[in-house]
């Protein structure tokens, strides 16, 4: 009886080490399928972080671009402000040569 009892002792240790084992290869497998689908997704997130990057980059050459443009126009601006300036300032002298010249007529 005693062969028995140690027997069966011997057959649950095993079916209990067997259940252990079954039961840690289950939790590794899982651990491993969790890893490739985290490896997934941070690649994802990897190509989306470069896809930002590259649009970053793009905005601010546009904008420097831009940048460009408009301190061109200011400088058009600029020139064209003073060009109507000399203009008005000529309008002024021709008009007062016209009068001293309408005075010396009548």
């Amino acid at each position: 009886m005693a062969g028995t009892d140690s027997r069966k002792q011997l057959l649950t240790l095993i079916r209990d080490f067997a259940a252990e084992k079954s039961h840690g290869e289950r939790r590794v497998a899982g651990l491993q399928k969790r890893i490739q689908e985290l490896q997934s997704e941070m690649d994802t997130a990897n190509a989306e972080l470069e896809e930002s990057k590259r649009s970053k980059e793009a905005s601010e050459q546009e904008l420097k671009g831009f940048e460009v443009e408009l301190a061109m126009n200011e400088a058009s601006i600029q020139t064209l402000e003073a060009r109507n300036s000399a203009i008005q300032r000529e309008i002024s002298v021709v008009g007062s040569d016209l009068e001293v010249l309408k005075r010396q007529l009548y």
